[in-house]
Order: C-alpha cells, then sequence, then structure tokens
C-alpha cells in the first residue's frame, strides 16, 4: 500500500513537471522563426549581428577571438575573418553600425568586475576586403548608477546597443528585476571615460540580449528571454522611438516559436528580423528569420 501512495504521488508529480514544462512551450500565437542554417562551429557562441552591403557579420562572446567573421551568402560557411588590432574581447556582446563605422560593443558584464565597458569604432570602407583592421577609436564609459553585485545577480551586465541618430544607445540585461534600462553614448567623443545616467529603465519582462533600430520606421527590435524554473522562454519586443526616448506604451511583445540563447538581432529587409543563437546544451548555433511585418501592420 506505501509503495502505492509513493507511485501515485511520483505520478502526479511528474504529471505537474510536465504540465510546467508544456506551458512554458506551448504558447498560443508565438513567432515563427525559420531556420536558414547552422552557423559554423568558429562561431558558436556567436553573439552580434551587423549587416554591411548585403553582407552578414558576426563575432564570438567572452574571451573569444578579436575577429570578425563575414559569413558567405548561404549562411552556412565563414566567407573572411577579420582581425580588430589593438582590441581585446573581454566580451563582446553585440554590433551597431551607421554609415561609416562599425562598433563592436565590448559590454558584458556577468560578473560585475567592471564598472562600464568599451565600444571599439571600425571604419567600414573596404572592410570586406582586409584581413586585420586597426580599431579606429575606442569609446569608454563607466555608469554612474554603479553598484557592485554577485554573478548574475546585479543590474550592470549588457549585451545590447544599436545606433539611434548621433549617439549609441546601449540597454542593459538586468539579472536582478528583468527590466532594462538606457544610456545613452555620445558617437563623437573619444579618448575620454563618458560618465553615464540611465535615461529610464523599461519593463523588459526578461533579460535583453540584443538590439537594433530602423531609422525608417522608428522602431526598435529587442530580442531576449526570460528564466524559469524549468527551461524558460524567448521574446521579441517591437518599440517606437519618440523625442529621442523609446516610448514603451507601443511596445509590442511576443513569444518565440522556439526557446534558445538566442543573442543577437538585426533588421533584415522589410518587416524581417535576422537573428542568431549560439550553440546550447541542446542544439547547435544557428541563424533565423522572423517576419514580423503583420505585427507592424496591425500590432497583433
Amino acid at each position: 500500500m506505501k509503495n502505492k501512495k509513493i507511485i501515485t504521488i511520483s505520478l502526479v508529480a511528474l504529471l505537474l513537471l510536465s504540465c510546467g514544462v508544456a506551458a512554458t512551450h506551448f504558447v498560443r500565437n508565438t513567432l515563427y522563426v525559420d531556420i536558414l542554417a547552422y552557423m559554423p562551429k568558429k562561431i558558436s557562441e556567436t553573439s552580434g549581428l551587423a549587416i554591411l552591403n548585403g553582407d552578414v557579420w558576426t563575432h564570438n562572446d567572452t574571451y573569444g577571438d578579436n575577429k570578425l567573421y563575414r559569413l558567405n551568402h548561404d549562411l552556412t560557411g565563414i566567407a573572411q575573418i577579420v582581425k580588430v588590432n589593438n582590441s581585446h574581447n573581454f566580451d563582446w556582446e553585440d554590433l551597431a553600425q551607421d554609415q561609416q563605422f562599425l562598433y563592436i560593443g565590448d559590454i558584458g558584464n556577468n560578473l560585475a568586475s567592471r564598472k562600464g565597458g568599451v565600444i571599439y569604432k571600425i571604419d567600414r570602407k573596404g572592410l570586406n576586403q582586409k584581413q586585420t583592421v586597426k580599431s579606429a577609436e575606442k569609446l569608454q564609459f563607466e555608469y554612474n548608477d554603479f553598484v557592485k553585485g554577485w554573478f548574475n545577480k546585479h543590474n550592470y551586465d549588457s549585451e545590447a546597443i544599436t545606433v539611434v541618430g548621433d549617439q549609441l544607445w546601449l540597454f542593459t540585461k538586468k539579472w536582478k528585476n528583468e527590466k532594462t534600462s538606457l544610456y545613452q553614448i555620445d558617437k563623437s567623443k573619444i579618448n575620454e571615460v563618458q560618465h553615464l545616467n540611465p535615461v529610464a529603465e523599461y519593463p523588459s519582462k526578461g533579460l535583453i540580449t540584443g538590439v537594433d533600430y530602423n531609422p525608417k520606421t522608428a522602431t526598435l527590435a529587442f530580442i531576449g528571454y526570460r528564466r524559469n524554473k524549468y527551461l524558460g522562454y524567448s521574446f521579441i519586443w517591437l518599440v517606437k522611438v519618440k523625442d529621442n526616448k523609446p516610448d514603451w506604451s507601443t511596445g509590442i511583445y511576443k513569444r518565440l516559436g522556439i526557446y534558445s540563447q538566442w543573442e543577437a538581432i538585426h533588421w533584415y529587409g522589410t518587416g524581417k528580423l535576422l537573428i542568431t543563437a549560439e550553440r546550447n546544451p541542446l542544439n547547435k548555433a544557428v541563424i533565423g528569420i522572423v517576419d514580423v511585418q503583420k505585427l507592424l501592420d496591425t500590432g497583433e
């Protein structure tokens, strides 16, 4: 009799666990992710994305080489590797771009071991014909409101930068409250440390791992994930920019149909987003597309 009770309790516990996992993954109206390719092994820690003259560029994150990788046109292989001299990959987390420069965000800070970070500014011209490139300038910054914390239990990590006008916008990955704060960096201030105050905090409902801005539609696209007792889930936000700030009241939030460690996001043609996920215990690093045109048109 005692054994039957144990078996019954175990079965109930297993059922509840299964329901919990199912609730995490089987959500109505999730966004479909069209997987385009597995990423080459050399960039299994893909973390940032840029598209320069139609070519897709990426890099590895923490303690990786200080190199940029250009993918071939079918996205399955590496067409070019460019070493960035006079730089160090402490924790490269994202790429941003304007008409003249590519920006590499060495901004990761899982351990809260530094008060800020550095962004390497590289001339885009002729980049696809080089094997090495010298970092043109360094944009260094510190958080004025920095508070020391523990591993993954603080609010001064970041994995997301993008260009908005004359500024670089940096969004934090706030481990403690799963929100995000915006810090604005002057692209022209070099050879000095910029001391940054937060512009505002926003209810991202999870950990932001990438961002890209579309100036034609004045829309920010965010990607991230939310931790869960079991597996968690991935999501995107689409947020309009008004008066030089994100207007979160316009925000559209959607879960992604595939949960993974999605790290990078970039606008890709009309109404589409290119995204990459780094390798994890369940899958290889991948690159895919999400179509958000209907969301932009209808908000649903």
